[in-house]
């Protein structure tokens, strides 16, 4: 179904030939657990206009600062700038957190209250999202939160060098100022006490975190000096005694760290800056399964930290009740399946005062029972406690969907419907010459800095690097369509094309899922319609101006946020006063 908007050139629509469009012609957006409107956003500091491009992410991912620093970017990967011969992936992270830095206003939505209660267990992305999205729905929230202060790891176990306290501080105001109470220092200890929670509140949201450790049966794994990773980065963050309580920690002077996520790089960079004088980081796979981000990699690196890839832990050396070292043997991985097999009789040595396991986390089962809450009792399950360890965006997303499971019981609604606003616009801004831009690096704090544990390492782009690096997006959300009944194949479009994105083509059809499929021809005689290859096409333009009947149109596309099923909700001119 489409529906005309006051303006005359704004559509909202929930046909799924819409909603199939965007994912197959904005990879980025599609990748992203959460569904960000990436060109949308980045189009907005293109223009100058950080607080859209903050208005944008705030709404669509709710933790604008905080994730422009940590996320993962999966988006990344399968943007279309870093094709073969494009160049480089568009900083699309990086941008993000532009938007948060130059644009953050407070949020300030026009809410209809409900007389329901939500209690929502655990105050990290899954629980924050939840919460941000249930308030905005009219529902009164509270988080409970074990630690002393909101945000789960965020603020606990990922060190401040990477995000800072007030990061995570802001971004969980802008929840709060909705409405949602968070009471920290509040532990829910097990099934018993949430069932109590389930009488008081009309729904209540089990989003934890994985917080225990993964264990590792090797002899002389309980000798002292060996760390679990998150225990390790929770005690370095909070300085607790003996970890993290001066510059320089006089117990810990050759660490190794074993793991290949980002809690294993935060040890071994947090080790750096306790004062170790040797750090290593050993994994069980190879560089490229590491999963962490290039920078992440880089900056380790640059640090000093010594990296040693296939091999495995088998023992730890100990003398006079201190650890001495750790035993490693060899793997070799076999390249069809990925599995990895120790090498027999590949044992080394790597020496050691300090190890550090950050191998993984596990949710606390004692919690809650297998296969237990069902929506029917009001209990509902987000984040790690539903699929596993995770990352923050991914969580978020979990989050979300928690959000609307939890509206859809309360409310007794029976489902949602994607809803996709549909602008008809002349230009898209965008010029052939910004494909030429190299990626924009961040600046950075100087090595000789870097042992100061608290001091913020990525120090973010300024306005004028944002602005170039935002020019380097396509701005996939913009569709180029060809109005065959107009077209006089005159070829004056292709003639301009920088790239080989409009051709003659046959045997055109349009298949159930709303996808064109055709073939390229040089012939006149087979010629059935001049099409535009949007996933070609770098928006710009050129065809459009070329035109000399004015066939060629351009739709902008996305999909509105927290519409949860309603058309009415998509009306994009009521989005800009929610903030002030």
């Amino acid at each position: 179904m489409k529906k005309k908007s006051n303006n005359n050139s704004t559509y909202v629509s929930t046909d799924l030939i819409d909603r199939k469009w965007i994912d197959v012609n904005i990879p980025c957006r599609t990748a992203c657990p959460i569904m960000t409107d990436i060109p949308g956003y980045i189009q907005a500091i293109m223009e100058g206009d950080y607080e859209t491009a903050f208005r944008i992410n705030r709404m669509d991912n709710v933790l604008p600062g905080v994730l422009g620093r940590i996320c993962n970017r999966p988006c990344e990967p399968v943007c279309r700038h870093g094709r073969d011969g494009l160049g480089d992936p568009v900083s699309i992270c990086f941008l993000k957190r532009s938007a948060a830095d130059f644009g953050m206003r407070n949020f300030k939505p026009d809410i209809k209250p409900i007389d329901k209660k939500v209690c929502i267990i655990g105050g990290g992305p899954a629980g924050l999202t939840a919460a941000n999205d249930l308030a905005l729905k009219g529902y009164r929230v509270t988080i409970l939160e074990q630690f002393d202060r909101p945000g789960g790891m965020l603020s606990c176990g990922i060190p401040q060098f990477r995000l800072p306290y007030d990061v995570v501080a802001g971004d969980v105001k802008s929840i709060t100022d909705l409405g949602v109470e968070i009471k920290t220092g509040y532990r829910v200890n097990n099934e018993a006490e949430i069932e109590k929670l389930k009488k008081e509140y009309d729904a209540v949201l089990l989003a934890g975190g994985c917080q225990v450790a993964k264990v590792v049966d090797i002899p002389g794994i309980e000798s002292p000096g060996v760390y679990w990773g998150l225990d390790f980065m929770i005690a370095a963050n909070r300085g607790s005694p003996g970890i993290g309580n001066s510059l320089v920690d006089s117990s810990m002077k050759k660490v190794v760290v074993t793991g290949g996520g980002f809690t294993a790089v935060d040890c071994a960079r947090m080790a750096y800056r306790l004062g170790a004088k040797e750090v290593a980081l050993a994994y069980r796979r190879t560089k490229d399964d590491m999963y962490v981000t290039a920078n992440e990699l880089e900056a380790m690196e640059a640090e000093g930290i010594q990296l040693a890839f296939l091999v495995s832990p088998v023992g730890i050396e100990s003398k006079e009740g201190r650890v001495t070292g750790i035993s490693f043997e060899h793997n070799r991985i076999d390249k069809s399946d990925r599995t990895i097999t120790p090498i027999a009789g590949s044992e080394f040595l790597m020496e050691a005062d300090s190890v550090i396991f950050a191998i993984g986390q596990e949710a606390e089962e004692e919690i809650i029972k297998e296969g237990s809450g069902k929506p029917a009792d009001n209990f509902f399950v987000a984040g790690d406690f539903r699929s596993g360890a995770s990352t923050v965006i991914e969580a978020a997303a979990d989050g979300r969907k928690a959000g609307k499971e939890i509206h859809r019981f309360l409310s007794h609604s029976e489902g949602y419907r994607d809803v996709v606003t549909i602008f008809e616009v002349k230009e898209t801004g965008r010029e052939r010459a910004y494909d030429f831009i190299d990626r924009q690096p961040m600046d950075e704090t100087p090595l000789h800095e870097r042992r100061i544990k608290d001091k913020e390492v990525g120090l973010g782009f300024s306005k004028e690097k944002s602005l170039i690096e935002a020019r380097r997006c396509y701005l996939c959300h913009y569709n180029f369509q060809i109005d065959i009944d107009r077209c006089i194949y005159c070829l004056a479009c292709i003639d301009v094309m920088p790239l080989d994105c409009i051709m003659m083509s046959k045997d055109i059809r349009v298949d159930k899922d709303g996808n064109l499929h055709h073939i390229k021809t040089e012939r006149w005689d087979e010629m059935q319609a001049i099409t535009i290859d949007n996933d070609k096409c770098i928006r710009c333009g050129n065809c459009v101006r070329a035109c000399p009947v004015d066939c060629i149109s351009i739709s902008k596309y996305t999909l509105a946020p927290h519409a949860w099923g309603s058309v009415e909700a998509a009306a994009p001119e009521a989005k800009k006063e929610s903030f002030k």
